[in-house]
């Protein structure tokens, strides 16, 4: 529990004067708002801005990537990155083979099951049965048997060993891509990788789904990073097994 809770739990509750007279929460209510106004922007302020270029550099945050031209005027772009001490070829396989129902997604899985009862279990080896996504298929980010079925953001752009293009835009019309979902592999020094995610959204978007993106943005953050760190983990630990001699 944060200190800022501890804060806002202890205003709304107190209830006595030190004489024992009870206290009204309307004597509390301008404490109460301020520590709410200022956990919001802690939030919803200072955490975006600090997440939504995590572990990037500047000129990756400028540069153009496989996906920008779906939206060419966006209204909100983030762009995070990690280096993974492997190949390219030695991360893509961990990116096309995610989705809920098949290798997960690499997040916190107390989120996806014990909130949300997605049934996700994270895979730590490649599967060969899950290598064969293509454009026009489906990452699912729900399961069959779950309210509104297996749903997730489709396909839109694919490179192998580069690119992975997803869209993110549910509400949409036919055609209308208004979150593009972008993983772009660069190679970095020492035959490692630098692992791009970029995520835009633009003109077009529903706006209950911005209601939504609007609220929920630091915990997207969040999952995102944490994503990203699997991955390199998972990717790291294979190139590590390759790269053991041969016994026998």
């Amino acid at each position: 529990m944060t200190a800022m809770t501890s804060r806002v739990l202890a205003l709304v509750g107190a209830r006595t004067r030190r004489n024992g007279d009870p206290v009204g929460i309307r004597r509390r209510l301008p404490e109460v708002l301020a520590a709410a106004a200022t956990a919001g922007y802690l939030t919803h302020g200072v955490l975006p801005r600090a997440l939504e270029t995590w572990g990037a550099a500047g000129s990756e945050v400028s540069m153009p990537l496989p996906g920008d031209e779906l939206i060419p005027q966006p209204d909100n772009v983030q762009t995070m990155a990690v280096t993974v001490s492997a190949p390219r070829g030695q991360v893509w396989p961990w990116l096309v083979q995610m989705g809920v129902d098949r290798a997960g997604l690499y997040s916190y899985t107390w989120v996806e099951n014990g909130l949300l009862h997605l049934g996700v279990a994270n895979a730590h080896r490649i599967h060969p049965e899950w290598q064969d996504l293509q454009v026009g298929d489906i990452i699912a980010f729900t399961p069959r048997g779950y309210p509104g079925g297996r749903r997730g953001p489709r396909v839109v752009q694919l490179e192998s060993d580069h690119h992975l293009v997803l869209d993110l835009s549910p509400g949409a019309r036919p055609g209308k891509v208004t979150g593009p979902w972008q993983f772009v592999l660069h190679d970095a020094s020492g035959a490692g990788t630098r692992l791009l995610l970029r995520t835009r959204t633009g003109p077009g978007r529903p706006t209950a789904l911005r209601v939504i993106d609007f609220l929920l943005r630091p915990g997207y953050l969040v999952m995102d990073r944490a994503m990203l760190l699997s991955i390199k983990q998972r990717a790291e630990g294979g190139a590590k097994k390759s790269s053991r001699p041969a016994v026998g």
